[in-house]
């Protein structure tokens, strides 16, 4: 009878799950290749800032609002004007791709975060942006280190980083960020994608920016006090969940299987349009995709979806866009002035350049009555960076325009009778 018990109790042992305390280090972490597929929500489990020892969390019930995939290469695969800064410098080696800086009508190519991994830490080290075709480096003073290793319960931690970029004549951006973090917990984590053994790491993060723009001449600070509840699972290489608290919003992200098609974020002001001098126009920002609540700044500072203005003169007006899980979308539209027949006004009228896309060098048609105007060329935050004459033959003249970089511009041209508009990308 002994032996039949003794039989019996190893028999369900074997059989039984056993959960414990587990250990994450820098095998646990992203490697370059990976794409993780995460789910996000903004519906929170109730009890998820609840912790404990050898705890279970269970918050099977998350059901995804939409998806997307993070994705993370080699640090030495990106282009070589930022590895000086974060590979030799820094130590990175891994980095994951970004789309958007945090500064209205930036459009940004080649974006990327920039990670070093280590025995003892991982950390952010910061970001690189192409803008216009030049590379802007923007890595912290002090990496953000977002943990530390080998991580077990009661460990503490904490960093302050901050670094400031500027682009001369377009903008300016400086962030610190304060990061206080306790592994609080342990336990038996179960979300749609499974269950797991975890770790919890709580964090606190107070972030400071200041964004100042240059062709409004002026800045405004954006202050923001984060709380995260991070759930970490051996080999998932990010959080197998993470809950996010920032003022009123909480929003949920957690590893996951493909549910459904990942609905990136857009931002749309509608075609460029010309109204009449005086005019008060409403212009309204078109956002679909990513997940809400969205943050929305313009270049005029206003931060609802709508704004209304009183039209002059040729504007340029753009909006940002920034959803409950840091994704960006961004527009820009451009408002002409065109005047009634007779009136001897300026009025500003579709100008046909080409080739556009162009490398450089643009050809523009203007009416063969017209024998002289001046070229002015704009950023896409409305600064002219270059006037000069021409002199159309037959209504076309040539224009060189080699030495600007890569990026958006707008072209307008101003003759004695009427204006002329359009916008020229000029990608080598």
């Amino acid at each position: 009878m002994k032996w039949t018990q003794i039989f019996l109790m190893a028999a369900f042992w074997f059989s039984t799950p056993v959960f414990s305390q587990v250990i994450i280090n820098q095998s646990d972490m992203p490697v370059p290749g990976d794409t993780l597929r995460v789910s996000i929500t903004n519906v929170a489990p109730t009890g998820y800032w609840k912790s404990a020892m050898d705890t279970t969390w269970n918050f099977e019930i998350l059901e995804a609002l939409t998806q997307r995939v993070d994705t993370f290469v080699s640090a030495t695969a990106t282009p070589s004007g930022y590895q000086l800064f974060f590979v030799l410098l820094g130590g990175a080696n891994l980095a994951a791709p970004r789309s958007m800086i945090p500064i209205p009508g930036l459009p940004v190519t080649q974006g990327f975060s920039f990670f070093k991994n280590s025995s003892t830490a991982f950390s952010d080290l910061g970001s690189g942006y192409t803008i216009q075709g030049l590379p802007l480096p923007a890595k912290y003073d002090i990496p953000d280190k977002l943990y530390e290793f080998p991580m077990t319960p009661g460990l503490t931690w904490s960093s302050t980083s901050s670094f400031a970029i500027t682009l001369p004549g377009l903008a300016s951006y400086m962030t610190q960020r304060i990061r206080s973090n306790l592994v609080d917990g342990w336990g038996t984590l179960t979300t749609p994608y499974g269950t797991f053994e975890t770790l919890r790491v709580k964090t606190l993060l107070t972030i400071h920016d200041s964004v100042h723009i240059d062709s409004l001449g002026i800045g405004f600070p954006v202050n923001r006090n984060i709380t995260e509840y991070k759930w970490l699972a051996k080999g998932k290489g990010i959080p197998v969940l993470q809950i996010n608290e920032e003022a009123n919003i909480v929003t949920a992200t957690y590893r996951d299987i493909f549910r459904m098609s990942a609905q990136p974020l857009t931002v749309s002001l509608g075609p460029d349009t010309a109204v009449p001098a005086g005019t008060t126009l409403t212009l309204h920002a078109a956002i679909s995709g990513g997940t809400p609540p969205y943050q929305i700044l313009w270049n005029t500072l206003d931060t609802g979806s709508s704004i209304t203005v009183t039209v002059q003169s040729i504007q340029i007006f753009s909006v940002i866009v920034v959803d409950a899980v840091q994704n960006f979308g961004a527009d820009q539209v451009v408002v002409s002035i065109r005047y009634p027949p007779g009136i001897e006004e300026f009025t500003s009228t579709k100008l046909h350049v080409f080739p556009n896309p162009s490398q450089g060098i643009v050809y523009c048609t203007l009416p063969e009555s017209c024998r002289s105007a001046e070229m002015h060329v704009l950023t896409p935050l409305g600064k002219v960076i270059c006037k000069q004459a021409v002199y159309p033959s037959a209504g076309e003249f040539r224009a060189e325009l080699s030495t600007l970089p890569d990026g958006l511009y707008f072209i307008r041209m101003v003759t004695p009778e009427r204006n002329y508009s359009a916008k020229l990308q000029i990608t080598r």
